[in-house]
Protein backbone atom coordinates (compact mmCIF):
# COMPACT_ATOMS: atom_id res chain seq x y z
CA UNK A 1 0.00 0.00 0.00
CA UNK A 2 2.70 2.50 0.97
CA UNK A 3 5.78 3.43 -0.98
CA UNK A 4 8.98 2.71 0.91
CA UNK A 5 10.98 5.20 -1.15
CA UNK A 6 10.08 8.88 -0.74
CA UNK A 7 12.85 10.41 -2.87
CA UNK A 8 11.84 10.63 -6.54
CA UNK A 9 13.90 9.51 -9.55
CA UNK A 10 14.21 11.15 -12.97
CA UNK A 11 15.98 9.48 -15.89
CA UNK A 12 16.97 10.85 -19.29
CA UNK A 13 15.78 9.20 -22.48
CA UNK A 14 18.19 8.87 -25.38
CA UNK A 15 19.77 6.40 -27.80
CA UNK A 16 20.31 3.85 -24.99
CA UNK A 17 16.61 3.90 -24.10
CA UNK A 18 14.97 3.62 -27.52
CA UNK A 19 13.71 0.15 -26.59
CA UNK A 20 10.19 -0.17 -25.18
CA UNK A 21 11.35 -2.98 -22.90
CA UNK A 22 14.13 -0.81 -21.42
CA UNK A 23 11.70 2.04 -20.68
CA UNK A 24 9.18 -0.41 -19.24
CA UNK A 25 11.80 -1.93 -16.93
CA UNK A 26 12.94 1.51 -15.79
CA UNK A 27 9.36 2.40 -14.84
CA UNK A 28 8.92 -0.89 -12.97
CA UNK A 29 12.10 -0.29 -10.99
CA UNK A 30 11.02 3.18 -9.97
CA UNK A 31 11.48 6.05 -12.46
CA UNK A 32 9.02 8.81 -11.54
CA UNK A 33 9.66 11.11 -14.53
CA UNK A 34 11.57 11.10 -17.81
CA UNK A 35 13.64 13.90 -19.31
CA UNK A 36 14.48 14.56 -22.95
CA UNK A 37 17.48 16.81 -23.59
CA UNK A 38 16.70 19.17 -26.47
CA UNK A 39 20.37 20.16 -26.72
CA UNK A 40 20.97 16.96 -28.68
CA UNK A 41 19.27 15.22 -31.56
CA UNK A 42 16.42 16.42 -33.75
CA UNK A 43 12.66 16.20 -33.71
CA UNK A 44 12.66 12.94 -35.66
CA UNK A 45 14.73 11.31 -32.90
CA UNK A 46 12.50 12.78 -30.21
CA UNK A 47 9.45 11.37 -31.99
CA UNK A 48 11.06 7.92 -31.95
CA UNK A 49 11.63 8.25 -28.21
CA UNK A 50 8.04 9.37 -27.72
CA UNK A 51 6.73 6.40 -29.69
CA UNK A 52 8.71 3.94 -27.53
CA UNK A 53 7.71 5.75 -24.34
CA UNK A 54 4.01 5.71 -25.16
CA UNK A 55 4.03 2.05 -26.16
CA UNK A 56 5.91 1.15 -22.97
CA UNK A 57 3.51 3.06 -20.71
CA UNK A 58 0.16 2.65 -22.50
CA UNK A 59 -1.16 0.12 -19.97
CA UNK A 60 -0.25 2.17 -16.90
CA UNK A 61 -2.93 3.96 -14.91
CA UNK A 62 -0.82 7.10 -15.16
CA UNK A 63 2.34 7.41 -17.23
CA UNK A 64 5.31 9.26 -15.68
CA UNK A 65 5.55 12.89 -16.79
CA UNK A 66 7.79 13.88 -19.69
CA UNK A 67 10.09 16.87 -19.25
CA UNK A 68 11.62 18.86 -22.11
CA UNK A 69 15.02 20.19 -21.08
CA UNK A 70 15.53 23.34 -23.15
CA UNK A 71 19.05 24.13 -24.29
CA UNK A 72 19.00 27.79 -23.33
CA UNK A 73 21.62 30.34 -24.35
CA UNK A 74 25.01 28.70 -24.38
CA UNK A 75 28.26 28.77 -26.30
CA UNK A 76 29.28 25.48 -27.87
CA UNK A 77 32.19 24.22 -29.88
CA UNK A 78 31.67 23.89 -33.62
CA UNK A 79 31.93 20.76 -35.73
CA UNK A 80 35.31 19.02 -35.99
CA UNK A 81 36.86 15.59 -35.55
CA UNK A 82 37.31 14.82 -31.87
CA UNK A 83 40.84 14.29 -30.57
CA UNK A 84 42.74 13.33 -27.42
CA UNK A 85 44.33 16.21 -25.53
CA UNK A 86 48.12 16.49 -25.35
CA UNK A 87 49.01 18.39 -22.20
CA UNK A 88 52.33 19.53 -23.68
CA UNK A 89 50.70 21.33 -26.61
CA UNK A 90 48.77 24.57 -26.95
CA UNK A 91 45.62 24.61 -29.06
CA UNK A 92 44.08 27.44 -31.05
CA UNK A 93 40.49 28.40 -30.38
CA UNK A 94 39.12 30.52 -33.22
CA UNK A 95 36.28 30.52 -35.72
CA UNK A 96 38.16 28.04 -37.91
CA UNK A 97 40.93 26.80 -35.59
CA UNK A 98 41.71 23.41 -34.12
CA UNK A 99 38.88 24.04 -31.67
CA UNK A 100 36.25 26.14 -33.44
CA UNK A 101 34.00 28.55 -31.52
CA UNK A 102 31.72 30.68 -33.68
CA UNK A 103 30.05 32.94 -31.08
CA UNK A 104 31.61 36.47 -31.11
CA UNK A 105 30.68 37.01 -27.45
CA UNK A 106 33.22 34.34 -26.44
CA UNK A 107 36.08 36.39 -27.89
CA UNK A 108 34.70 39.60 -26.37
CA UNK A 109 34.85 38.07 -22.89
CA UNK A 110 37.91 35.79 -22.93
CA UNK A 111 41.19 37.17 -21.61
CA UNK A 112 44.70 35.89 -21.12
CA UNK A 113 44.90 34.04 -17.81
CA UNK A 114 41.26 32.94 -17.87
CA UNK A 115 40.32 29.33 -17.15
CA UNK A 116 37.91 27.65 -19.55
CA UNK A 117 35.73 24.61 -18.91
CA UNK A 118 34.60 22.36 -21.74
CA UNK A 119 31.73 19.86 -21.53
CA UNK A 120 30.57 20.92 -18.08
CA UNK A 121 34.06 20.81 -16.60
CA UNK A 122 35.26 17.48 -17.98
CA UNK A 123 38.14 19.41 -19.54
CA UNK A 124 39.89 22.46 -18.11
CA UNK A 125 42.27 24.78 -19.89
CA UNK A 126 44.25 27.95 -19.25
CA UNK A 127 44.31 30.79 -21.81
CA UNK A 128 47.99 31.55 -22.42
CA UNK A 129 47.47 34.15 -25.16
CA UNK A 130 44.60 36.14 -26.67
CA UNK A 131 44.46 38.28 -29.82
CA UNK A 132 41.22 39.35 -31.48
CA UNK A 133 39.10 36.30 -32.29
CA UNK A 134 41.86 33.88 -31.42
CA UNK A 135 42.95 32.34 -28.11
CA UNK A 136 45.71 29.85 -27.34
CA UNK A 137 44.84 27.32 -24.66
CA UNK A 138 46.87 24.77 -22.74
CA UNK A 139 44.78 22.03 -21.17
CA UNK A 140 45.16 21.18 -17.50
CA UNK A 141 43.86 17.62 -17.62
CA UNK A 142 43.71 14.78 -20.10
CA UNK A 143 40.58 13.92 -22.01
CA UNK A 144 38.82 14.10 -25.34
CA UNK A 145 37.75 17.32 -27.07
CA UNK A 146 34.61 16.68 -29.10
CA UNK A 147 32.27 18.73 -31.28
CA UNK A 148 29.18 20.60 -29.99
CA UNK A 149 30.34 20.52 -26.36
CA UNK A 150 29.71 23.53 -24.11
CA UNK A 151 32.53 25.95 -23.38
CA UNK A 152 32.40 28.31 -20.39
CA UNK A 153 34.74 30.86 -18.85
CA UNK A 154 35.15 30.30 -15.13
CA UNK A 155 33.81 33.18 -13.07
CA UNK A 156 32.13 34.88 -16.07
CA UNK A 157 28.62 34.70 -17.50
CA UNK A 158 27.60 35.17 -21.10
CA UNK A 159 25.16 38.13 -21.34
CA UNK A 160 22.28 36.09 -22.75
CA UNK A 161 18.62 35.93 -21.76
CA UNK A 162 16.02 33.18 -22.07
CA UNK A 163 14.11 31.90 -23.93
CA UNK A 164 16.19 31.76 -27.13
CA UNK A 165 14.72 31.26 -30.60
CA UNK A 166 15.62 27.58 -30.38
CA UNK A 167 13.95 27.35 -26.97
CA UNK A 168 10.75 28.82 -28.40
CA UNK A 169 10.65 26.27 -31.22
CA UNK A 170 11.48 23.39 -28.89
CA UNK A 171 8.89 24.57 -26.36
CA UNK A 172 6.17 24.65 -29.00
CA UNK A 173 7.14 21.21 -30.28
CA UNK A 174 7.25 19.75 -26.78
CA UNK A 175 3.93 21.11 -25.58
CA UNK A 176 2.14 20.13 -28.79
CA UNK A 177 3.52 16.60 -28.41
CA UNK A 178 2.42 15.88 -24.88
CA UNK A 179 5.35 16.97 -22.70
CA UNK A 180 4.28 17.84 -19.16
CA UNK A 181 7.17 19.96 -17.87
CA UNK A 182 9.88 22.34 -19.07
CA UNK A 183 13.40 22.53 -17.63
CA UNK A 184 14.89 25.98 -18.15
CA UNK A 185 18.63 26.28 -18.68
CA UNK A 186 20.75 29.23 -17.56
CA UNK A 187 18.07 30.96 -15.52
CA UNK A 188 19.44 34.12 -13.91
CA UNK A 189 16.43 35.76 -12.25
CA UNK A 190 12.72 35.44 -11.66
CA UNK A 191 11.86 37.48 -14.76
CA UNK A 192 13.37 34.73 -16.94
CA UNK A 193 10.79 32.29 -15.59
CA UNK A 194 7.94 34.75 -16.02
CA UNK A 195 8.84 35.27 -19.70
CA UNK A 196 8.77 31.53 -20.34
CA UNK A 197 5.50 31.06 -18.46
CA UNK A 198 3.78 33.83 -20.45
CA UNK A 199 4.57 31.96 -23.66
CA UNK A 200 4.22 28.38 -22.44
CA UNK A 201 0.85 28.85 -20.76
CA UNK A 202 -0.66 29.78 -24.13
CA UNK A 203 0.13 26.23 -25.26
CA UNK A 204 -0.55 24.22 -22.10
CA UNK A 205 0.02 24.04 -18.35
CA UNK A 206 3.57 22.69 -18.00
CA UNK A 207 5.32 22.69 -14.66
CA UNK A 208 8.61 24.58 -14.62
CA UNK A 209 12.00 23.30 -13.44
CA UNK A 210 14.60 26.06 -13.08
CA UNK A 211 18.18 24.86 -13.38
CA UNK A 212 20.57 26.66 -11.05
CA UNK A 213 23.81 26.75 -13.02
CA UNK A 214 24.97 30.37 -13.11
CA UNK A 215 26.43 32.78 -10.56
CA UNK A 216 23.38 35.03 -10.94
CA UNK A 217 21.02 32.11 -10.25
CA UNK A 218 22.83 31.26 -7.03
CA UNK A 219 22.66 34.88 -5.92
CA UNK A 220 18.95 35.08 -6.80
CA UNK A 221 17.93 31.64 -5.52
CA UNK A 222 15.04 32.84 -3.35
CA UNK A 223 13.56 34.97 -6.12
CA UNK A 224 13.84 32.05 -8.56
CA UNK A 225 12.39 29.52 -6.10
CA UNK A 226 9.41 31.81 -5.58
CA UNK A 227 8.58 31.82 -9.32
CA UNK A 228 9.28 28.23 -10.26
CA UNK A 229 7.76 24.81 -9.49
CA UNK A 230 11.07 22.96 -9.02
CA UNK A 231 14.68 23.97 -8.46
CA UNK A 232 17.41 21.83 -10.02
CA UNK A 233 21.00 21.84 -8.75
CA UNK A 234 22.90 21.68 -12.05
CA UNK A 235 26.28 20.74 -10.65
CA UNK A 236 27.93 20.41 -14.06
CA UNK A 237 27.60 24.03 -15.14
CA UNK A 238 27.99 25.26 -11.57
CA UNK A 239 31.37 23.54 -11.68
CA UNK A 240 32.24 25.65 -14.74
CA UNK A 241 31.64 28.87 -12.81
CA UNK A 242 32.85 28.02 -9.31
CA UNK A 243 35.89 26.16 -7.95
CA UNK A 244 34.96 22.48 -7.68
CA UNK A 245 35.57 22.47 -3.93
CA UNK A 246 32.65 24.90 -3.61
CA UNK A 247 30.07 22.62 -5.28
CA UNK A 248 29.06 20.58 -2.18
CA UNK A 249 28.49 23.80 -0.23
CA UNK A 250 26.41 25.25 -3.08
CA UNK A 251 24.40 22.04 -3.35
CA UNK A 252 23.52 22.12 0.33
CA UNK A 253 22.66 25.84 0.23
CA UNK A 254 20.38 25.51 -2.79
CA UNK A 255 18.56 22.51 -1.30
CA UNK A 256 18.06 24.29 2.02
CA UNK A 257 16.82 27.50 0.42
CA UNK A 258 14.41 25.55 -1.80
CA UNK A 259 13.12 23.64 1.21
CA UNK A 260 12.60 26.86 3.14
CA UNK A 261 10.63 28.28 0.20
CA UNK A 262 8.52 25.13 -0.03
CA UNK A 263 9.79 24.30 -3.52
CA UNK A 264 11.05 20.79 -4.32
CA UNK A 265 14.69 20.40 -5.35
CA UNK A 266 16.37 18.04 -7.80
CA UNK A 267 20.07 17.13 -7.73
CA UNK A 268 21.72 16.34 -11.07
CA UNK A 269 25.01 15.76 -12.91
CA UNK A 270 27.39 12.81 -12.63
CA UNK A 271 25.48 11.08 -9.84
CA UNK A 272 26.46 7.66 -11.22
CA UNK A 273 28.67 8.80 -14.08
CA UNK A 274 30.97 5.76 -14.06
CA UNK A 275 27.93 3.59 -14.81
CA UNK A 276 27.88 5.03 -18.32
CA UNK A 277 30.38 2.26 -19.05
CA UNK A 278 30.39 0.11 -15.89
CA UNK A 279 27.59 -1.98 -14.34
CA UNK A 280 28.47 -0.98 -10.75
CA UNK A 281 28.97 2.56 -9.35
CA UNK A 282 32.05 3.70 -7.48
CA UNK A 283 32.02 4.01 -3.68
CA UNK A 284 32.33 7.78 -4.06
CA UNK A 285 29.23 7.91 -6.27
CA UNK A 286 27.22 5.88 -3.78
CA UNK A 287 28.26 8.31 -1.06
CA UNK A 288 27.39 11.29 -3.27
CA UNK A 289 23.83 10.04 -3.91
CA UNK A 290 23.43 9.12 -0.24
CA UNK A 291 24.46 12.62 0.84
CA UNK A 292 22.11 14.32 -1.64
CA UNK A 293 19.19 12.44 -0.10
CA UNK A 294 20.34 13.19 3.44
CA UNK A 295 20.61 16.91 2.58
CA UNK A 296 16.89 16.91 1.77
CA UNK A 297 16.72 16.67 -2.03
CA UNK A 298 13.27 15.78 -3.33
CA UNK A 299 14.53 14.06 -6.47
CA UNK A 300 17.65 12.71 -8.16
CA UNK A 301 18.29 13.01 -11.89
CA UNK A 302 20.60 11.00 -14.12
CA UNK A 303 21.43 12.13 -17.64
CA UNK A 304 24.12 10.47 -19.77
CA UNK A 305 24.02 7.39 -17.52
CA UNK A 306 20.64 6.40 -19.00
CA UNK A 307 20.62 8.42 -22.24
CA UNK A 308 23.77 6.95 -23.79
CA UNK A 309 25.11 4.53 -21.17
CA UNK A 310 25.41 0.78 -21.43
CA UNK A 311 23.40 -0.03 -18.31
CA UNK A 312 20.36 2.29 -18.05
CA UNK A 313 18.20 -0.18 -16.11
CA UNK A 314 20.97 -0.97 -13.64
CA UNK A 315 21.55 2.77 -13.11
CA UNK A 316 17.94 3.24 -12.01
CA UNK A 317 18.13 0.21 -9.72
CA UNK A 318 21.24 1.53 -7.98
CA UNK A 319 19.75 5.01 -7.67
CA UNK A 320 16.61 3.56 -6.09
CA UNK A 321 18.49 1.31 -3.69
CA UNK A 322 20.85 4.05 -2.51
CA UNK A 323 17.95 6.46 -1.97
CA UNK A 324 16.04 3.89 0.08
CA UNK A 325 19.10 3.15 2.19
CA UNK A 326 19.73 6.85 2.80
CA UNK A 327 16.13 7.46 3.84
CA UNK A 328 16.31 4.61 6.32
CA UNK A 329 19.45 6.07 7.88
CA UNK A 330 18.24 9.64 8.38
CA UNK A 331 17.36 10.19 12.02
CA UNK A 332 16.45 13.89 11.99
CA UNK A 333 14.31 15.12 9.11
CA UNK A 334 15.06 18.55 7.63
CA UNK A 335 12.64 21.14 8.96
CA UNK A 336 11.95 24.27 6.96
CA UNK A 337 12.31 27.76 8.39
CA UNK A 338 10.59 31.08 7.71
CA UNK A 339 7.03 29.72 7.90
CA UNK A 340 3.98 31.75 6.91
CA UNK A 341 0.49 31.05 8.26
CA UNK A 342 -0.27 28.46 5.56
CA UNK A 343 3.02 26.67 6.25
CA UNK A 344 2.13 26.50 9.92
CA UNK A 345 -1.30 25.12 9.06
CA UNK A 346 0.36 22.42 6.93
CA UNK A 347 2.84 21.70 9.71
CA UNK A 348 -0.04 21.14 12.11
CA UNK A 349 -1.56 18.63 9.68
CA UNK A 350 1.74 16.75 9.56
CA UNK A 351 2.04 16.70 13.35
CA UNK A 352 -1.58 15.55 13.73
CA UNK A 353 -1.10 12.71 11.22
CA UNK A 354 2.07 11.54 12.94
CA UNK A 355 0.46 11.70 16.37
CA UNK A 356 -2.49 9.49 15.41
CA UNK A 357 -0.67 7.33 12.86
CA UNK A 358 -2.71 8.49 9.88
CA UNK A 359 -2.21 8.84 6.15
CA UNK A 360 -2.56 12.41 4.86
CA UNK A 361 -5.00 12.79 1.96
CA UNK A 362 -4.65 16.23 0.37
CA UNK A 363 -7.29 17.24 -2.19
CA UNK A 364 -5.70 19.90 -4.35
CA UNK A 365 -6.48 22.02 -7.41
CA UNK A 366 -3.02 23.56 -7.85
CA UNK A 367 -0.59 21.17 -6.14
CA UNK A 368 0.47 23.73 -3.53
CA UNK A 369 -0.94 21.94 -0.49
CA UNK A 370 0.90 18.62 -1.04
CA UNK A 371 4.14 20.52 -1.64
CA UNK A 372 3.64 22.47 1.58
CA UNK A 373 3.07 19.20 3.43
CA UNK A 374 6.14 17.56 1.86
CA UNK A 375 8.21 20.51 3.02
CA UNK A 376 8.07 19.06 6.55
CA UNK A 377 9.16 15.54 5.47
CA UNK A 378 6.45 13.68 7.45
CA UNK A 379 6.80 10.04 8.39
CA UNK A 380 3.13 9.76 7.35
CA UNK A 381 2.21 9.00 3.76
CA UNK A 382 1.02 11.91 1.64
CA UNK A 383 -1.63 11.04 -0.97
CA UNK A 384 -2.42 13.95 -3.29
CA UNK A 385 -5.82 13.81 -4.97
CA UNK A 386 -6.45 15.96 -8.04
CA UNK A 387 -9.00 15.98 -10.84
CA UNK A 388 -6.77 17.46 -13.55
CA UNK A 389 -3.87 15.61 -15.13
CA UNK A 390 -1.52 18.62 -15.21
CA UNK A 391 -1.72 18.97 -11.41
CA UNK A 392 -0.97 15.27 -10.91
CA UNK A 393 2.00 15.42 -13.28
CA UNK A 394 3.35 18.50 -11.49
CA UNK A 395 3.51 16.61 -8.20
CA UNK A 396 5.26 13.47 -9.44
CA UNK A 397 8.74 14.69 -8.44
CA UNK A 398 7.76 16.02 -5.01
CA UNK A 399 9.24 14.12 -2.07
CA UNK A 400 6.95 11.48 -0.60
CA UNK A 401 3.84 12.48 -2.54
CA UNK A 402 1.76 9.67 -4.03
CA UNK A 403 -0.61 10.95 -6.70
CA UNK A 404 -4.18 9.88 -7.51
CA UNK A 405 -6.28 11.40 -10.26
CA UNK A 406 -10.01 11.19 -9.57
CA UNK A 407 -12.72 12.66 -11.76
CA UNK A 408 -14.87 13.74 -8.81
CA UNK A 409 -13.31 15.25 -5.68
CA UNK A 410 -16.16 17.34 -4.30
CA UNK A 411 -17.25 14.94 -1.53
CA UNK A 412 -14.99 13.26 1.02
CA UNK A 413 -16.66 9.85 0.79
CA UNK A 414 -16.36 9.86 -3.00
CA UNK A 415 -12.63 10.51 -2.61
CA UNK A 416 -12.27 7.73 -0.03
CA UNK A 417 -14.14 5.26 -2.26
CA UNK A 418 -12.01 6.27 -5.24
CA UNK A 419 -8.76 5.77 -3.34
CA UNK A 420 -9.93 2.36 -2.12
CA UNK A 421 -10.67 1.33 -5.72
CA UNK A 422 -7.13 2.37 -6.68
CA UNK A 423 -5.74 0.38 -3.71
CA UNK A 424 -4.13 3.52 -2.34
CA UNK A 425 -5.87 3.24 1.03
CA UNK A 426 -7.35 0.22 2.79
CA UNK A 427 -10.17 -0.58 5.13
CA UNK A 428 -9.54 0.37 8.77
CA UNK A 429 -6.88 2.86 7.69
CA UNK A 430 -6.95 6.20 9.49
CA UNK A 431 -6.67 9.27 7.32
CA UNK A 432 -6.35 13.01 7.86
CA UNK A 433 -8.08 14.66 4.92
CA UNK A 434 -7.42 18.27 3.99
CA UNK A 435 -8.95 20.33 1.23
CA UNK A 436 -9.35 23.96 0.17
CA UNK A 437 -12.71 25.61 0.69
CA UNK A 438 -11.53 28.48 -1.47
CA UNK A 439 -8.95 28.72 -4.23
CA UNK A 440 -5.33 28.48 -3.12
CA UNK A 441 -5.96 28.18 0.63
CA UNK A 442 -5.90 25.01 2.73
CA UNK A 443 -8.47 25.50 5.44
CA UNK A 444 -10.35 22.28 6.17
CA UNK A 445 -9.20 19.19 8.10
CA UNK A 446 -11.21 16.03 8.81
CA UNK A 447 -10.22 12.71 10.37
CA UNK A 448 -11.69 9.46 9.07
CA UNK A 449 -11.47 5.77 9.86
CA UNK A 450 -11.84 4.11 6.47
Amino acid sequence: MSKARRTKLMATLGPATMSESVISNMVKIGVDAFRVNFSHGDYAEVNELLKSFRNATKDLRAAPPLIADLQGPTVRLGDFAQFDVDLKKTYEISTNGEIPVLEPVFYEMIEEGDTIAIDGGRLWGRVVAKSGQKALVQFLNEGVVGPRKTIAIQGKEYPFTIPTEKDLKDMEFALKNGFDGLALSFVKEGKDIERVKDIAYELGKPFIISKIETISAVNNIREIADKTDYVLVARGDLGSHYPLVKIPELERTIIEESLNMGKPSIVATQLLDSMTTNPIPTRAEVTDVFMAVSMGADALMVSGETAVGRYPVEVVKWLRDIAEEAEGYIRVRPRARGLDVYDKFSQSIVELSETIGATIVAITTTGKTPQRLAKFRPSSRIVAVCSESWVCKKLCLTWGVEVAQLEHTGYDQVVIDGLKELNMISSNERIVMTRSLKQGVTDAIRIYEV
